[in-house]
Formats: structure tokens, C-alpha cells, sequence
């Protein structure tokens, strides 16, 4: 038996085998003490705190215990789980003496009692449950083991308070698996995370270049509108402008304009260049612009030929606006006629292979007398032109 005397200081596991005090007639008992005090080898009397007189050789202390909570280790076990899985696990018990009475003659060694009822359900209540509901479930599997160790240790004076399991150890090669387990887990949430970003990122540029492409065909169209609400404005004015008097003559300058402003600017758009057959003589490609514009004039009503030869009609022009219409289609008509005649000239400057010097000048002072609006210089530069060419 162990040596050390009763002591209120002592853990209740040592105080349920402590040997018994001596009586010496007065009898002191601390807070939260409790002797159990025998008379002839019989119970007699619980002493709680306070002074107390006994009768020596008749009163014996027979039991000492503290009323206070005490945390009780319980030794480490192997238990196997529901899954054949040989874990090592420990914990902690806290309980309370709260019948000095049945914790000294309920039951022999009660701390030691509760400790294996502990171990034991423990091993119970994990062998109901998988080694992952193990790990996840400590404070349900806690609240079990308490309320199982409470039906037992009721007639033993005790009570307990709560359980807590310290450690849970499976062994090395579950371990392993465990870890490994844990760590495809975790690639498979970052590979899963990633594809996601990834779908949420080709959603948003598809559907950026679904607002893009929208919007430029909404304005492509509204450019196409405005365009042509443009060009059909452009050829009324134009209609109602060369039905005037003179109209005719600035429609065959324009025209000899745009030829000899596109004609100059072939040899500064590539390495090839496309001159007329007869590059040598400015007049004969005036001559053909001048023809490409008499196109338009002769769709004039009442033209009759000759350079700015038309008639007036002024009165037949203001009658009524169908006669209107009629001139602005045929003028429309006639720039469309126009049209062609320059895209003839055009193809016949891809036959040409050079451009001579004076013709470049002849035409940059041409397009010079154009610009101004100068008639008269420009017949001059043509008379002069012609005179050169006469032997």
C-alpha cells in the first residue's frame, strides 16, 4: 500500500488508497474536504468543513476526499476504427467527488474504475465510426463518452464533467496516405480554381469581341447611311447645279481636273509608273478628259454641243418638278458616264511605261490654271500646246 498519508492536497487517485489517519480526538476539515468518519468498523458520519471532536479508539477517519475538480489522464490505447484502422489515442477526464459516501463504499478504487470505463468506451464509441468521422468528430465523440461514463459513475459518488481526447495517432503508412490525400485534395481545388478563372476569363473576352464586333457593324451601317444620305444630297445639288446656265462648262473642268490630279500622283504611290501612249502630247490627254466631261454635258437638256455651248431653257427648267427630276437623273447619269470614261482612261495607264519631263510641267501648271478657275489660261496652254506640235 502506498506510504504517503490522507492529505486534502492529494490527487483522488492517490486518496482512495491512502492509508487511514489517526484519530486524535479533534478533527479539522478544510473547504471542500469531506471525511468519512467509521464507529466500530460501521459508518458513522460525513464531517464536512469545520472543527469536529471524535472519540479516540471508537471513531475511526476511514476516508478522505476533496469536493474539487481533478483532470485525470487517461493512459494511451490502441483502438481500431469502423475501417480496420489500428489508431493510437489518449485523453483527458475531468471529474468531481460529489458523494463521499458511495465514492468510499460504492466501489473499490473509484478513480482507477472510471479511468477503464474511459478506456473502454472510448475503444466502443471509435469502433462505430470510419478514421476520417474520427478526426471530424471529436466533440460529438467526446459528448458520448461523457454521457456513457455518467451512467456508471453515479453510483460511484462521481461525476464527470467532460472528456477531451489529446491526441490521435494512425499509423505511419496512413499517415502517409493521409498527407498524400490531403495534398491531391488541394491540387485538385487549384486546378479546379484555375480552369475556372480561365472559362471566366474566355467568356469575357468572347464577349468583348462580341460588344466589338457589334459595334462596329452598327457603325459601319451608320456610316453607310450617312455616306449615301450624302451622295444622294451631293447629286441633287449637282443635278440642280448643272441644269444652271454654265453648268455644263464647270462639269467638263471638273472632270479634266480630277483626271489630271489622279494622273499626277501614279509615280508617287509606287515604283511603277502608267503614262498615256502619247505621254509627249498634254494636249490629247486634255483633250480625252475634255471628252470624258462632254459625256456629261451632252445628258444636259438642251445641249448642242461645243465647248460651253448650252442653252438656256431657263423657262422649260422652272415648269413643274417633274421636269426637275428628269434633269437631276439625267445629270446623275451623266457623272455615272463620266465615271466610266475615267476608269477607260485609267486602264490605259497601265499600259504606259514613263512620263517625260515637259508633260509633268505642262500638267502641274494645268492643274495650277484649274484651280484658279482660269478658262482662259487654260485654252491658251492648249493653243501654245498644239502650235509646238505643228512642224
Amino acid at each position: 500500500a502506498p506510504s504517503i498519508a490522507r492529505s486534502y492536497n492529494t490527487s483522488l487517485r492517490d486518496l482512495a488508497v491512502a492509508p487511514r489517519p489517526p484519530n486524535v480526538g479533534i478533527k479539522i476539515v478544510p473547504e471542500k474536504g469531506a471525511v468519512i468518519v467509521e464507529r466500530f468498523g460501521k459508518f458513522h458520519t460525513v464531517l464536512n468543513p469545520g472543527i469536529h471532536l471524535l472519540i479516540p479508539v471508537v471513531d475511526q477517519i476511514a476516508y478522505v476526499w476533496h469536493l474539487k475538480e481533478e483532470a485525470i489522464h487517461v493512459a494511451n490505447q490502441t483502438a481500431v476504427t469502423k475501417d480496420n484502422v489500428a489508431i493510437s489515442i489518449d485523453g483527458v477526464l475531468y471529474l468531481r467527488v460529489v458523494d463521499p459516501v458511495k465514492a468510499s463504499y460504492g466501489v473499490e478504487n473509484p478513480i482507477y474504475a472510471v479511468s477503464q470505463l474511459a478506456q473502454t468506451t472510448m475503444r466502443s464509441e471509435i469502433g462505430k465510426m470510419s478514421l476520417d468521422k474520427t478526426f471530424e468528430e471529436r466533440d460529438h465523440l467526446n459528448h458520448r463518452i461523457v454521457n456513457t461514463i455518467n451512467e456508471a459513475a453515479s453510483d460511484w459518488g462521481l461525476e464527470c464533467l467532460r472528456y477531451e481526447i489529446r491526441d490521435i495517432v494512425p499509423p505511419t503508412g496512413i499517415k502517409v496516405a493521409m498527407e498524400m490525400q490531403a495534398e491531391a485534395e488541394r491540387r485538385k481545388r487549384a486546378t479546379v480554381l484555375e480552369s475556372e478563372a480561365e472559362r471566366e476569363a474566355a467568356v469575357n473576352r468572347a464577349e468583348g469581341q462580341k460588344q466589338k464586333t457589334v459595334l462596329e457593324a452598327e457603325a459601319e451601317a451608320e456610316s453607310t447611311m450617312l455616306r449615301a444620305k450624302a451622295a444622294a444630297e451631293s447629286l441633287a445639288v449637282v443635278g440642280e447645279q448643272l441644269v444652271q446656265a454654265g453648268g455644263a462648262d464647270a462639269a467638263r473642268v471638273r472632270v479634266a481636273e480630277l483626271y489630271l490630279r489622279e494622273f499626277g500622283k501614279i509615280a508617287k504611290e509606287g515604283n511603277t509608273v502608267l503614262l498615256p501612249a502619247d505621254a509627249a502630247n498634254p494636249a490629247a490627254m486634255v483633250a480625252q478628259a475634255m471628252a470624258a466631261a462632254g459625256v456629261t454635258a451632252r445628258a444636259l437638256p438642251g445641249y448642242e454641243g461645243g465647248f460651253g455651248k448650252a442653252t438656256t431653257g431657263g423657262g422649260a427648267r422652272t415648269k413643274a418638278a417633274s421636269a426637275k427630276a428628269e434633269a437631276i437623273e439625267n445629270a446623275t447619269n451623266g457623272v455615272r458616264d463620266a465615271s466610266e470614261a475615267l476608269r477607260a482612261v485609267e486602264a490605259r495607264k497601265r499600259e504606259l511605261i514613263e512620263m517625260t519631263a515637259d508633260s509633268s510641267g505642262f500638267i502641274e501648271q494645268l492643274e495650277a490654271a484649274m484651280a484658279s478657275g482660269d478658262v482662259q489660261v487654260m485654252q491658251r496652254m492648249l493653243k501654245e500646246d498644239r502650235s509646238r506640235e505643228q512642224p
